[in-house]
Formats: C-alpha cells, structure tokens, sequence
C-alpha cells in the first residue's frame, strides 16, 4: 500500500472523528437545554456561557505571552485558538437556547445572562454568523434586553469585517442614528422592517 494511500487514510479517520465528536457535542447542549425549565435554570446556564468567555479572554495573559514568546508564537497562538475553540462551543450553546427560548429577557433573568448570547455573537468574526443573528439581537435592542452601545459595537464590528475599514461618523450624533446608518451600510434594512413588523403584529 502506497504511503499516500494511508496518510489519505488517516486523515479521512481523524476527520470522521472530529464530526462524531461534534455532533455528539451538539446533541448534548441539545439535552442540557431542553432541560432547563425554570428562570433559575436559564440564568444559571446562560451565566456560565458568560463566564466561559470571558475567561479566555484574559488582557494580561494574552500581553504576557506577546512579550515573552512573541505574537506568532506556539505559546500564544495556543492561547488564541483556545480562544476559537470556546467561541465555537459557545455560539453553538446560544444558538440553540435562542432557537429554542428566543433571546434572554433582562427584567427575567438579569443583565449577566442577557448579555451572553450578544457578547458570544459579537465575538465571532464570521460575518454570516453575525448577519443571521442581526434580526434577533435587533428584537432584542428594541426590547431593551440589550442596549444601543452593545448593538453599535456589534454592527460597527460587522461593518469592519465586511468592509475592512472602521466605520466614522461626523458628530455630533445620537447612538440611534449610528445604529440606523449601519444597518443601511450593511444592507439589513429589510431584516430590521421584518423585525419592526413581527413587533406590531
């Protein structure tokens, strides 16, 4: 047998692994979120997202490791994909408790547990991802479960992924008017009339 053939071979098996490993991942959120019936039981788990995050995101680690090893080193780019791997399991969680409960009331379960699914999108620099939640984080703005600086900084994030440059406006001006212009830079003001529509009805 070829070297090729079982290097190919290989590869093919670690890949079917990751996939099993995922999938099996994602049928545990699936679990643990169908389990959670009582507020206490949505705040706790969505304080622990919250908590996860936060917690690869330490400033003072990330600069250590900089100076000490260098921005392109083992030791740090451990950390940043670190970083990538809790991102990645915790859009997962969020996703699915908003498919499954809608986005977080913060009179309900407190502002710790409503800023969770926001931090986590906003946090991604996928740009499809923070596209196919801009409706039910902009629900959530206009709820107030979110406020107007969270949603600026997740749409002028998105206007720098997409655009790659950081998006100005002459002053003075309201956070309203930000909001209002991005959406009409990032081509979402379709998905914003669905969401004003969905509220009146």
């Amino acid at each position: 047998m070829k070297i090729e053939n079982i290097i190919l071979g290989i590869l093919i098996l670690l890949l079917l692994g990751c996939g099993e490993k995922a999938e099996t991942k994602n049928l545990e959120f699936e679990k643990v979120i169908e389990s959670l019936n009582s507020n206490d039981d949505k705040r706790g788990f969505l304080e622990k997202v919250y908590e996860e995050d936060q917690k690869v995101r330490d400033g003072s680690k990330d600069a250590e490791l900089m100076l000490k090893y260098g921005k392109d080193s083992k030791e740090h780019m451990e950390y940043i994909q670190a970083q990538w791997k809790q991102d990645e399991i915790n859009l997962n969680k969020v996703e699915k408790y908003i498919e499954k409960f809608g986005y977080p009331k913060k009179k309900e379960l407190g502002k710790d547990a409503a800023i969770a699914p926001w931090i986590v999108i906003h946090h991604s620099t996928d740009t499809a991802i923070r596209n196919r939640n801009f409706e039910i984080l902009y629900k959530a703005y206009l709820a107030e479960d979110i406020d107007d600086t969270a949603m600026s900084l997740y749409l002028g994030r998105t206007y720098e992924f997409t655009f790659r440059e950081r998006f100005r406006m002459e002053n003075p001006y309201r956070s309203e008017d930000e909001i209002n212009q991005l959406i009409k830079k990032l081509g979402l003001e379709k998905r914003k009339a669905n969401v004003q529509k969905s509220i009146q009805r």
